[in-house]
């Protein structure tokens, strides 16, 4: 089965937004899970983008985009440890560049903690 990319630039729904809870507290790079839910539901709900790939029914990474013209920017990657190492955040990466250079986006920035484990 493929690893599906949903785009979400709407609220986001209490099912999605407890997978998430789950997705950001089994990923240890995030110190409070509770606080990603947070802000990552505020900032779809002021126009920003979360995309969330899905495998076998379930949420198993996600990124906030933000910003406006032809530079966005990328924070909140998670990738649940368990399938880390299988390619899913290269396909949700690709899905982002694809997306988000068809809104006219020409350079999408992140920072990351090169010293991090699995980075």
């Amino acid at each position: 089965m493929p690893v599906l990319v949903e785009r979400h630039t709407a609220s986001l729904d209490s099912t999605l937004v407890a997978e998430l809870g789950r997705l950001y507290s089994d990923t240890p790079d995030f110190a409070n899970a509770a606080s990603a839910q947070e802000v990552l539901a505020d900032a779809v709900a002021h126009g920003e983008v979360l995309y969330a790939a899905v495998f076998n029914g379930k949420h198993i990474a996600a990124a906030l985009i933000r910003g406006e013209g032809p530079t966005r920017h990328m924070q909140y990657l998670a990738v649940h440890p368990a399938t880390r190492g299988r390619g899913v955040a290269s396909r949700l990466v690709e899905e982002i560049r694809h997306q988000e250079g068809a809104t006219g986006a020409e350079w999408i920035e992140a920072d990351f903690d090169i010293t991090q484990e699995g980075i």
